[in-house]
């Protein structure tokens, strides 16, 4: 017995062909990357940090190995109240802070606790940019941590593959007054869900710069160090959902010595800090 063809199979197959076709044009488009919030949506954010630092000095005998480890966990709920020309107005509140190993009597616990519960607000520019617009000493902590946070993306469209490059600053654990600076590499990697999310990829390099003030460096010091990161935009929420970087920083410094004393041995100093932003609208 022949069956007959199926009229439809023909007319389906090309329609979904056309589909594709069509979608996957949609998404070759260059896209505006954009963080514009709507107004009125609270926005829950979880910010973890780890700071590492190792430090070795070789050929000592024993080669003593000295390490150090210091994390931060901050809750936060943003509220998006109103655009301006320079970006989104938003007012966040500290719900918790955890910090390890804890320091209760420290003056650094002390400020970081006094976030609990505060509101502040923060100007989000279009591009990533954040900044704590609140004149208030009891926000210091606040605004190191948002006042580090640069603008990442370029104002203008881009395709899948494209790439830019940001500089950001950061200071240098094993100089003190000292800043390095970061020359990062973003491409857009993909699109998915019909290009509601963009997936971002960074490489980058750390170099030391010189700021006024800051005291130059000396003969013995040396400091490089690699970025490494991804993020995750919702485009339809206007926001970042998923960061995460990590910066690995390699440091080398000579001891000075004492008149009539050796050459004293190098110290190797590696600080990795890695940091992990989620973000969810809150139902």
């Amino acid at each position: 017995m022949a069956f007959k063809k199926n009229p439809l199979s023909r007319t389906t197959y090309l329609t979904l062909l056309a589909v594709g076709f069509f979608t996957n044009a949609a998404l070759a488009q260059p896209v505006l990357l954009q963080i514009r919030p709507h107004i009125g949506d609270t926005l829950r954010m979880h910010l973890s940090q780890t700071v590492e630092i190792t430090g070795t000095t070789p050929g000592s005998r024993p080669d003593p190995v000295r390490s150090m480890t210091t994390s931060i966990e901050v809750f936060t709920r943003a509220i998006a109240q109103r655009w301006t020309s320079n970006g989104t107005l938003m007012q966040t509140i500290t719900d918790s802070v955890a910090m390890n190993p804890a320091t209760p009597a420290s003056l650094a616990d002390l400020q970081r606790r006094a976030m609990q519960a505060k509101r502040v607000t923060l100007r989000v520019s279009t591009d990533g940019a954040m900044e704590v617009v609140d004149d208030d000493e009891a926000n210091a902590e606040l605004r190191h941590i948002f006042g580090e946070m640069p603008a990442v993306l370029t104002r203008n469209s881009v395709s899948v593959g494209e790439k830019w490059t940001r500089e950001m600053q950061i200071p240098l654990s094993s100089e003190p007054g000292a800043v390095g600076a970061v020359r990062a590499t973003f491409q857009l990697d993909s699109l998915g869900r019909n290009g509601d999310l963009a997936y971002i990829s960074i490489k980058g390099t750390l170099f030391r710069i010189n700021t006024p003030g800051a005291p130059p460096a000396g003969p013995g010091y040396g400091t490089t160090g690699q970025l490494t990161g991804t993020i995750q935009i919702d485009r339809r929420l206007g926001w970042i959902t998923d960061s995460k970087s990590t910066i690995i920083v390699r440091s080398t410094i000579v001891p000075p010595s004492r008149m009539g004393e050796a050459a004293r041995s190098p110290m190797q100093l590696r600080t990795k800090i890695t940091q992990w932003i989620r973000a969810m609208r809150a139902r």
